[in-house]
């Protein structure tokens, strides 16, 4: 007797749990669609940058350990801790930017080289020396681009 009870006990337990859950699949799948209209809805974040490598198509350079690690944190620099430090760079592009485009522009070598080097004169004593310089008038910066740094503005100055 107390088996059948015991079994008939869990025959309406499982049946009421059945029961109970088909409703909140209902409701779970509302509010999953609810969740959805208000993401569509949200703009995206126009200072969000992209990973260095994301338009790469070779896929040695995108799996590469060394590109990995080194795009991945200019990646995680730029999208959270630049957003938190609040660091105001004296040139335009950025130096994050700055890095990302000497890197895959020169080569990872050459890329690193001359990020030390505008890292290095991005800072207020080194502001010192700009004030001869000229200034672009919708950003207040000083314009310092990769290109200045490549093989053909080394041909032209010779």
């Amino acid at each position: 007797m107390r088996k059948s009870v015991n079994s008939s006990f869990l025959f309406f337990l499982f049946l009421l749990i059945s029961i109970s859950s088909s409703g909140q699949i209902d409701y779970f799948r509302s509010d999953i669609k609810n969740i959805n209209n208000l993401l569509s809805q949200i703009p995206p974040d126009p200072f969000k940058r992209q990973y260095i490598y994301k338009d790469e198509p070779s896929l040695i350079k995108k799996i590469n350990p060394v590109n990995l690690l080194i795009g991945g944190s200019l990646y995680v620099y730029q999208n959270v801790l630049s957003k938190h430090i609040s660091a105001d760079c004296l040139f335009t592009p950025s130096c994050s930017e700055f890095s990302k485009q000497a890197i895959k522009e020169d080569g990872l070598f050459k890329g690193i080289l001359l990020s030390i080097d505008r890292l290095n004169r991005c800072n207020r004593i080194a502001a010192q020396d700009l004030k001869h310089k000229s200034v672009d008038k919708k950003t207040n910066r000083y314009p310092d681009p990769v290109s200045r740094y490549g093989k053909e503005s080394q041909h032209n100055e010779e």
